[in-house]
């Protein structure tokens, strides 16, 4: 499966959901407050990752005891990325592939 299918299928998800979120309607200038709220939604579940890794590192779970979780929080921090994408606009494969060449120049003096 490629990424433009996943992406595909999020807002196929999104659009036969309604309710009184805006879950697939396109971010412009007149509603920036919806791409605010993504965003908001997108680092929160960030935080929800970083608070598993938390506990791990302080000690009161194991990694093996947060594994399944920290892959059900990426998961939502990756939903929240393709739909800010999405309803940006933003091809995310032709960014990630125009930044890969950006950082293999940037960084070509760290190679061994």
């Amino acid at each position: 499966m490629e990424l433009k299918d996943i992406c595909k299928m999020q807002s196929e998800f999104d659009a036969a959901h309604k309710s009184n979120a805006r879950w697939d309607e396109p971010i412009t200038q007149d509603n920036l407050q919806l791409l605010e709220h993504l965003l908001v939604c997108l680092v929160g579940e960030v935080g929800e990752c970083a608070n598993l890794v938390k506990k791990v590192v302080r000690g009161d779970l194991s990694y093996a005891a947060v594994r399944d979780d920290l892959g059900g929080e990426l998961a939502d921090t990756f939903i929240y990325l393709i739909k800010v994408c999405s309803q940006t606009g933003i091809d995310l494969e032709r960014e990630f592939l125009k930044k890969l060449e950006f950082n293999r120049k940037r960084f070509k003096k760290y190679e061994a």
